[in-house]
């Protein structure tokens, strides 16, 4: 067995860990911390706050964000207080790259990037839905993030 085989079978077995052992909400925890530490990793935390620096708002700070190349898997749009996107595949960079296989708690590290990269873009608290994933069957995932008030 490579070790490339032998990385799989343990990610496997822990996402299987986690599924049969851990209580929804921590492992949602648990996952949306893994994806702050990709969003920190990637330095998409860092690249949010250099564009914020020259922003006239949120809607040019989002046109600069979505003219990054490879940065996220759609477009961030926003309606009123609502800021949101939609991906018609799949963003995680660990699937793209066929490091781990697709599977539904992995859309909460996902939620656990945008949040990470939302607060660090608007300076405040954000709340992130997950309201459609790929990983758990839909044909799209759409994010939809609000300023906590």
């Amino acid at each position: 067995m490579d070790k490339f085989e032998l990385f799989n079978k343990w990610i496997a077995a822990l996402f299987e860990g986690l599924e049969k052992e851990v209580d929804q909400e921590t492992r949602k925890k648990i996952l949306e911390y893994c994806g702050r530490i990709c969003a920190t990793h990637h330095r998409s935390i860092e690249t949010v706050k250099s564009l914020k620096k020259n922003a006239r708002d949120i809607d040019d700070l989002l046109g600069k964000i979505n003219r990054q190349k490879d940065f996220w898997c759609g477009k961030w749009l926003r309606e009123n207080d609502i800021i949101y996107s939609i991906c018609e595949k799949c963003g995680c960079p660990m699937v793209i790259m066929s490091v781990i296989e697709l599977r539904p708690l992995l859309c909460e590290c996902s939620r656990g990037w945008v949040r990470a990269v939302f607060e660090a873009a608007l300076g405040k608290p954000v709340e992130v839905k997950l309201e459609k994933a790929i990983g758990r069957g839909d044909s799209i995932c759409k994010y939809i993030v609000r300023i906590k008030e």
